[in-house]
Parts: C-alpha cells; sequence; structure tokens
C-alpha cells in the first residue's frame, strides 16, 4: 500500500516533469511566434535550404518553412503549423 507521503512526492515528481514539458512546448511556440526556428523540437525532415521541413516535440510537431540560405534577403522562420497531439492549435505566416 502506497503511504501518503510516497503519493504526494509521486505527485509532485508528475507536476515537476510536467511543467517541464510545458516550458519546453511553450517556448518553442513563442519563438515560432517570433518567426524563428525552435529549440526544443529536433528536426525529422528536412529541406536542403537548411531548416524548412517538420520538427517534433514530446507530443508536437511544427511544420515550417523559411529562408534559411544566407543569400537570403529575409531570413528565418516564414510559415509555420504548430500541432499539440496531432491536432492544429496555431499557424503562422509572415508578410
Amino acid at each position: 500500500m502506497l503511504t501518503t507521503k510516497t503519493v504526494k512526492r509521486l505527485f509532485l515528481i508528475f507536476i515537476f516533469f510536467f511543467l517541464l514539458w510545458f516550458a519546453a512546448m511553450a517556448t518553442d511556440l513563442l519563438r515560432l511566434n517570433d518567426f524563428e526556428k525552435p529549440i526544443f523540437a529536433h528536426p525529422t525532415v528536412t529541406a536542403d535550404d537548411g531548416g524548412s521541413g517538420t520538427y517534433e516535440g514530446l507530443g508536437w510537431r511544427i511544420e515550417l518553412e523559411g529562408n534559411f540560405m544566407p543569400e537570403e534577403e529575409l531570413p528565418g522562420v516564414t510559415q509555420f503549423e504548430f500541432y499539440l497531439f496531432d491536432d492544429m492549435v496555431h499557424a503562422g505566416i509572415r508578410d
């Protein structure tokens, strides 16, 4: 039988890891809103331009397109779609 103390510890550990996960997901989303590449999601499928493609985090996925070649006039992310557990929750296009 689990004691009350053990249940509290397990709950605090769960909350700690949830907050870490949420902070990583929110950081990537905030960076995308500023049209910058994500930090915590890693690229799984990328194009030859150095950054466009699919990025995956733990429970989120990002489809992004951008100007990542050195000769581009406006470098960075130009369009993105943010998916949380395979549901699109946010998208953006830079004008």
